[in-house]
């Protein structure tokens, strides 16, 4: 299973509860391209997925399977098994030159997930981001423009990524803050007052902040599909924080807003996956009579996921 050029298979998997299985798939970050009555079409980072009803009866179990060669395989098993995905087998170097760990589906459907142990050893400190998307190192020094002080545990300045890397880096960062809000206690999230952010958003739960960043991708997410399509739009104002100023996001399901964010920041991946070289400077047109491109909606979208996983990591822990 591959996204390079030049011939792809594309496996097909057999499930029985189609609407289950697209729900797990879309908690791993996999976005819905299709859905019919009995069969869906899935992506992940590009690869393609297709999944198809399957008799009840038989057969009694799935004997499929597929392989997934991603850019850092113990970063894919880190964010799968946060969301819940079973381990059949932890990461392990291969003879063949893989790192590679397993896990099976509800429907005992066999993943195999891997990276080149080479390609990897290779580029160890070496400054490429041609190819830059879930490979960054964990605990690497980050800093925002909306926090004062330089944090771990980031990615780098956003304004140091390529255009192209910009779609993989604002997935990473809303799975990394889905995996804080899916890791912490339900009464935690909840907790107000303990952050350092500007203005309100210093008194928001790490809840709040969680359902900011889904609205704010789904906002993304539409703003750069309609730059794309139309000539200069007219982008409408931003009401992702409606939910917070009425009060209700506090109350929303934290599980819920979990699987939201995948499934958001998979929609902006997607977008931004469609844009050319040469398309990332078009432009649209702010309520307040500004402009902007695509290249700056989906750099202020990361900039606000990081900052919001951030302040929700104070949220919670404090300042530790």
């Amino acid at each position: 299973m591959t996204s390079g050029r030049g011939a792809v298979a594309v496996p097909v998997l057999p499930v029985q509860d189609l609407e289950r299985s697209v729900a797990w798939y879309e908690r791993l970050g996999f976005e819905v391209l299709a859905r019919f009555d009995e069969y869906a079409i899935a992506a992940f980072d590009g690869a393609e997925l297709h999944l198809v009803t399957f008799d009840v009866e038989y057969p009694p179990m799935s004997l499929s399977g597929a392989y997934l060669r991603v850019a850092d395989a113990d970063v894919v098993f880190e964010r799968w098994t946060a969301l819940g995905a079973p381990v059949v087998a932890a990461p392990e170097d291969q003879p063949y030159g893989i790192r590679e760990w397993a896990t099976e589906d509800l429907d005992g459907n066999l993943w195999r997930v891997g990276s080149p142990v080479a390609a990897l050893a290779e580029t160890i400190g070496v400054a490429d981001d041609s190819d830059r998307s879930s490979d960054r190192e964990e605990g690497a020094t980050a800093t925002t423009e909306s926090t004062e002080s330089t944090e771990t545990a980031g990615p780098t300045d956003g304004d140091e990524l390529p255009a192209r890397a910009l779609g993989a880096e604002i997935r990473d960062e809303a799975h990394s803050l889905g995996r804080l809000l899916a890791g912490a206690d339900d009464d935690a999230v909840r907790v107000r007052g303990r952050g350092r952010g500007r203005g309100r958003e210093g008194s928001w739960s790490a809840l709040e902040h969680g359902v900011h960043v889904r609205d704010r991708l789904t906002v993304c997410a539409e703003q750069v599909v309609r730059t794309l399509a139309e000539h200069e739009p007219e982008l409408g104002p931003s009401p992702q924080d409606h939910a917070i100023h009425d009060g209700m996001a506090n109350e929303s399901d934290a599980s819920a807003v979990v699987d939201d964010l995948g499934r958001n920041a998979a929609k902006v991946s997607e977008a931004l996956r469609m844009v050319d070289d040469d398309s990332w400077g078009r432009s649209a047109r702010l309520p307040d009579g500004g402009r902007t491109t695509i290249e700056a909606l989906a750099r202020d979208a990361l900039d606000s996921v990081v900052r919001h996983r951030l302040e929700a990591e104070r949220a919670i822990h404090g300042d530790r």
